[in-house]
């Protein structure tokens, strides 16, 4: 009778077939991958759709991987990536050399950026608006706002419960070097199964129009 692996033992050699995949020295994500990854796209989506493309550090080991991924149908799907030859947080420069090729590859869709507070910096994100790429960026809970006739506050001194959202608009968002009109998406996942977030997720972006279809809260 053949036996079935553990799911911990499965998932361990699914992550080393993608670590051992992504050092392969004949693997050229230029020549190879990216015209791949872009029939995939193709297949998936009209031109002009919108795409969310969510960016992320991870540690494998020694390997400090930056990498850029686009979300088909809820799946995270790699398209470009790179080793940093460091430990630790990335900085503006690594991120925008990551970015730029998938913004070159993928000129004909409407963009979305989703990034956790690594990458929540107002550098970061008003170099992809200034290229007309929508961002969404996970906030610190310690964030200025300003809305309009009121004085700056901490996101976590608004009032909020769990299982609430709230989408706020034409605020400035941080004191220095912010945004004049930017917005702020708020969600506390309601408690599950005794499990429950210990606090809600501040989501910034600089356009409106991303809650208009109710698919970001």
């Amino acid at each position: 009778m053949k036996m079935k692996a553990p799911l911990f033992l499965s998932s361990f050699y699914v992550r080393r077939h993608i670590q051992r995949f992504l050092k392969l020295p004949v693997m050229s994500v230029t020549l190879i991958w990216l015209p791949l990854i872009e029939e995939i796209i193709k297949l998936k989506f009209k031109k002009g759709e919108r795409l969310y493309l969510a960016i992320d550090r991870t540690q494998w080991s020694n390997k400090n991987l930056l990498t850029i991924a686009v979300i088909i149908e809820k799946r995270a799907i790699p398209i470009y990536w790179q080793f940093l030859n460091k430990k630790g947080a990335s900085k503006l420069v690594e991120q925008q050399a990551l970015i730029r090729p998938v913004l070159r590859l993928l000129k004909s869709y409407e963009l979305v950026v989703l990034g956790d507070r690594e990458f929540h910096s107002v550098e970061l994100a008003k170099w992809l608006y200034s290229r007309k790429v929508y961002f969404l960026f996970r906030q610190k809970k310690d964030t200025y706002i300003q809305e309009k006739g009121k004085d700056f506050q901490r996101l976590d001194s608004l009032k909020f419960t769990s299982g609430a959202k709230l989408f706020l608009t034409n605020l400035k968002v941080r004191k220095e070097k912010g945004f004049s009109q930017g917005s702020i998406g708020i969600y506390w996942k309601r408690k599950y199964r005794g499990k429950f977030e210990e606090q809600p997720w501040y989501l910034s972006s600089e356009s409106s129009d991303l809650n208009r279809s109710g698919e970001i809260l």
